[in-house]
């Protein structure tokens, strides 16, 4: 048998993980296993060849048998169907590749930057996962009006099972946007490709098979990377539900379902949110959150306050700075002082103080990598976090539960702000300026003709090739 190394070979090359910690300070599990992986030699003694071999030649022999079964041809006519239509387009770049790829890649650009909407009861961005999973599966000949009615389909699956599951299931540690995301492009994508009730049954089962994302990979490529995972897999549950596949129609709620395993069925919540469906929109009821600042939602309600604090003293007369805001906000911003863009959308302490000195936080920021600034720098190190037990825990945004910045001053004087309901709030809307100006900051300044069609896409005949529009030449 080969000699197993465990010695100076394997140490001190853990990865340095600033902000998160494994529950026992231990080195990570997926550290551990990755040097294995990584530097073990993996020379195989002949008795455990032999058995690799064996295994490779038996499952050879099980994939030639199983081609011709069913399931087998069943989800190679899927797979065909999801690039039957391509290739489809990669908005913004000249790029054009297969539905599922083209879903994946504009849902990891549409969350980069954590600048995208999100909506109250599922915790989750739904535009940047349903919009590229319909755009993926849209035909020349699909209208606005279409478009709008299957984005519609999917914002209810992602806010009612929002009603029904959280938030234990974000606090349990599950990347909604992810998670719940996945089963709402499905069946976003069932409605624009037609799919019988049947069908999208099978879609959205196909995709809650699919839905994974977690929390703590926030501050990293892996939150957008989540994203892109659950329009991907919208795709390609519709297409596999359309091709004749089936799945159970209980993991959802079954005992050993996704919403038991993921936080807790509770039947009562489920059934309440399932009643709502045909009576109102969830759209019409909860509103979507737009963001002024390209940051985690959860740091705008600081920023909000931080604002207002703008040019009110002089930044060298400040003191310290406390921020104040429920513990499961404080959970998802980890980050004190970052050292990446990654890391500065979830640095909470960051954001108030581009607030504070700045007005505002912008892309152009982000880019110039100010958190390095010596002046947002200072001040950051001057900032505490402190995370309290909401007297609302059942709610994202509540007035009994208040952010609040308390800036204390070099010669005593202490000024404080509260914020319960941020600026892109449903209580607090962009106005329709803000969001137009947003829009021109992030295509740049060639868009105006773009944009003017844009006003009323809804009405569009052609909306695949009005949306996925690179801006005027």
């Amino acid at each position: 048998m080969a000699e197993r190394r465990e010695g100076a070979f394997f140490a001190g090359e853990m990865p340095s993980m600033p902000g998160w910690q494994t529950v026992s300070g231990a080195e990570p599990a997926l550290v551990r296993l990755a040097r294995f992986v990584a530097k073990d030699p993996l020379d195989a003694d002949p008795d455990t060849l032999a058995i690799l071999r064996s295994g490779v030649i038996d499952t050879l022999g099980c994939i030639h048998a199983g081609v011709q079964t069913d399931v087998a041809r069943l989800a190679r006519e899927g797979v065909r169907a999801m690039a039957a239509t391509g290739p489809a387009t990669v908005i913004g770049t000249v790029m054009t590749t297969a539905r599922p790829q083209a879903a994946f890649l504009n849902a990891v650009a549409g969350h980069a930057l954590d600048f995208d909407d999100w909506e109250i009861p599922g915790n989750a961005h739904p535009t940047a996962v349903l919009l590229p999973a319909l755009l993926a599966v849209a035909g020349p000949q699909t209208n606005g009006a279409e478009l709008a009615r299957a984005y519609l389909a999917g914002f209810e699956v992602i806010a009612r099972l929002g009603e029904a599951m959280n938030f234990q299931h974000y606090d349990a540690g599950w990347h909604s946007t992810a998670t719940l995301g996945a089963p709402a492009a499905a069946a976003a994508c069932a409605r624009l490709m037609g799919l019988s009730v049947a069908e999208t049954t099978h879609a959205m089962s196909f995709a809650i098979s699919s839905a994974s994302g977690y929390t703590c990979q926030f501050g990293s490529h892996a939150k957008p990377i989540q994203a892109g995972f659950a329009a991907r897999a919208g795709v390609e549950a519709a297409c596999l539900a359309q091709a004749g596949l089936t799945g159970q129609p209980h993991v959802l709620d079954h005992a050993r379902g996704s919403a038991a395993l993921m936080g807790g069925l509770n039947s009562d919540r489920m059934n309440a949110a399932l009643d709502k469906l045909g009576t109102s929109y969830a759209l019409t009821e909860h509103g979507l959150v737009l963001k002024p600042w390209p940051s985690c939602g959860y740091t705008h309600r600081l920023m909000t306050c931080a604002v207002r604090m703008n040019k009110r003293f002089s930044p060298d007369r400040i003191k310290q700075v406390d921020l104040h805001l429920p513990d499961f906000h404080a959970a998802v911003l980890p980050f004190g002082q970052p050292s990446n863009r990654a890391e500065a959308l979830f640095s909470a302490p960051f954001v108030v103080a581009m607030g504070v000195l700045r007005g505002g936080l912008t892309l152009s920021d982000l880019e110039a990598g100010v958190w390095d600034d010596p002046e947002v720098a200072g001040l950051i190190a001057k900032t505490k976090m402190h995370a309290f037990a909401p007297i609302r825990p059942d709610l994202n945004y509540s007035e009994n539960d208040p952010d609040r910045i308390v800036v204390s001053l070099t010669d005593g004087t202490v000024i404080r702000d509260t914020c319960a309901y941020p600026l892109g709030a449903p209580q607090a809307p962009m106005s329709n300026a803000q969001i137009w100006e947003k829009f021109h900051a992030n295509t740049g300044p060639h868009s105006d003709a773009w944009a003017a069609k844009l006003r009323n896409w809804p009405e569009h005949p052609g909306i695949a090739a009005l949306l996925t529009h690179q801006g005027d030449p």
